[in-house]
């Protein structure tokens, strides 16, 4: 027998649940430990390397896509005994530990990508596994038309097109030009600002290892709320479109609300009195509204 340690390296396929599938792929090779898979249709690259009983081990990383670097952000691991406790629950690049052998889960989450992993680690074996994620960002930012990005806090959504999980809500954004990690697909995002009721939709189509950005232009115009002097006042501002819809109240004695263009109705209500007035919307505008204390 050779003395030292002998690495195999065996690049899997795109494992699936199944564990007949998992089992197929590898059937050629001896010693070779099981896994079976849940959550994101992730791919894995597994090492083996043998070792003295006794000082068996697993190791875990990540990459973006099959032919992109090992990921150096924080990966959200937790590793566990097959039916028993947590054995390792970290935010890190990499997640190792010595291990029995014997059955583990392991669960990875680096952004909205989620897979779990079930393996067996054999008697005498090193064994590392790479995680191919699938990923690539989005970079989104929503703005007005003529007028950029308003004082007024963006809410975006993210739902996943097509596939078994369609239509599902992957993530949201509050933060304009937040970076998103999602797993390769087809996105529809809806953004909208609050308050207001101006909203807007468009697809876009996620690679791995890429960036994306996508730029929101929303047709849409501002109305700049204020009452003069009324800093120490109780204020609450009342909107209502020509259909009869009306908005949440908006509190404060300054306000700007980004609406869809045309007529709107507004009733201020300072220290419980009221005043009632009208204003219009167009796009790209920004309609100034003072009211006297």
């Amino acid at each position: 027998m050779i003395e030292g340690r002998h690495m195999l390296l065996i690049l899997a396929a795109l494992l699936m649940a199944s564990p007949a599938s998992a089992t197929s792929s590898t059937a050629a090779i001896d010693r070779t430990p099981v896994i079976e898979g849940s959550g994101a249709d992730v791919a894995s690259q597994i090492r083996i390397e043998l070792t003295r009983p006794g000082s068996e081990a697993l190791r875990f990383d990540a990459r973006l896509s099959e032919d992109g670097g090992i990921i150096n952000r924080p990966i959200s691991w937790r590793i566990r005994a097959f039916g028993g406790e947590t054995l390792l629950a970290r935010d890190a690049d990499v997640a190792e530990l010595p291990a029995e052998p014997g059955d583990y889960i392991v669960e990875a989450s680096y952004g909205a990508v989620k897979v779990e992993r079930k393996l067996t680690l054999l008697e005498g074996q090193r064994l590392g596994v790479t995680l191919v994620f699938n990923v690539g960002g989005l970079r989104i930012l929503p703005k007005l038309k003529q007028i950029g990005l308003p004082a007024a806090r963006p809410f975006t959504s993210i739902y996943k097109v097509s596939g078994i999980d369609g239509g599902t809500l992957v993530a949201v954004t509050e933060e304009p030009g937040e970076i998103l990690r999602l797993g390769a697909g087809s996105y529809r995002i809806e953004s909208r600002f609050q308050p207001g009721n101006a909203t807007a939709m468009t697809e876009v189509t996620v690679k791995p290892g890429l960036m994306s950005a996508v730029e929101i232009d929303m047709s849409a115009g501002i109305a700049r709320l204020d009452v003069a002097g009324a800093d120490d006042h109780d204020v609450i501002w009342f909107i209502t479109d020509a259909k009869g819809e009306a908005l949440p109240g908006i509190s404060g004695p300054s306000a700007e609300v980004v609406l869809k263009p045309g007529n709107y109705n507004l009733r201020t209500q300072i220290d419980g009195s009221e005043t009632t007035s009208a204003f219009t919307i167009e796009p790209g505008k920004i309609s100034a509204i003072i009211q006297a204390n």
